[in-house]
């Protein structure tokens, strides 16, 4: 069953960052491109580490630790050496708050 979360303020998601939170055990990324919003674990699907210190290049985050590139709108690897996509969370606005839902 899932569960919709308020993650936060459209405003305090800045141009080009990561913005983690946590919910229970897991740790949610959220940034934006193109006026749109997405989230995804942040954890590499490579090794576990994260992306919370990295910033976006368009839609793209790189994980600092072994180079894997990932697509940020849809969880996708674009380079190794991950191969599997990043879990990505539903993201809708309402108002001025994001909201995640979450499995």
């Amino acid at each position: 069953m899932s569960e919709i979360v308020t993650f936060g303020k459209i405003s305090e998601i800045e141009a080009n960052k990561l913005l983690v939170k946590r919910f229970g055990r897991k740790r949610i990324a959220v940034c934006s491109f193109e006026d749109k919003f997405y989230a995804f674990k942040d954890s590499c699907t490579h090794d576990g580490g994260t992306f919370d210190q990295e910033t976006v290049c368009g839609k793209v985050i790189e994980c600092p630790r072994h180079g894997a590139k990932f697509d940020i709108t849809n969880g996708h690897v674009l380079s190794a050496p991950a191969y599997s996509s990043l879990e990505t969370y539903p993201v809708t606005v309402v108002g001025d708050e994001i909201k995640i839902e979450l499995e």
